[in-house]
């Protein structure tokens, strides 16, 4: 792949991609549309925005609430929630490229923490292959979700 993939901190002017982001109803079975995902406007989730070259090609939350308790006791953790890539660039490497590029986001914007912890649905094998290729690893932890049993994967992030 040859476009630069980056994480950046969601900023307003992304929110015009959002509105022509059109994610399938498969897609929308594992997670939340990222507008949808916007309104929720708390002060323990920070928005990140997915580009591609300096396109808007996906989106995730980082979360600091409680919910990162149901995958590890870290208190040094955060959550991954919402993960999504447009369909215009999925199969083009860029979520894998996104994953391998968050531990040094991680680094830059959250000191604090060491470890990225998220659940993945069961069913979801395509978003699980992605995640384990990019560095989190399944610790063989399970959760049973509003959509059934969630795996819990960690990344961790060594401090530089």
């Amino acid at each position: 792949m040859s476009t630069e993939v980056t994480l950046v901190p969601y900023q307003p002017d992304h929110q015009q991609a959002f509105t022509f982001y059109p994610l399938t109803p498969e897609q929308l079975e594992f997670t939340a549309h990222p507008l949808d995902l916007l309104k929720e406007d708390s002060h323990s989730q920070t928005p990140v925005t997915i580009l591609a070259g300096n396109q808007v090609a996906g989106f995730f939350i980082l979360e600091v609430s409680d919910d990162r308790y149901f995958y590890t006791e870290n208190p040094n953790s955060v959550l991954l929630k919402g993960y999504s890539i447009h369909p215009d660039y999925q199969g083009q490497g860029i979520a894998k490229e996104s994953i391998l590029a968050l531990p040094d986001f991680i680094r830059e914007h959250f000191p604090q923490f060491d470890e990225v912890v998220l659940g993945v649905n069961d069913m979801n094998e395509a978003a699980r292959a992605v995640y384990l290729k990019g560095g989190f690893v399944d610790e063989g932890r399970r959760y049973n979700g509003l959509k059934g049993e969630q795996w819990a994967l960690h990344l961790y992030v060594k401090a530089e």
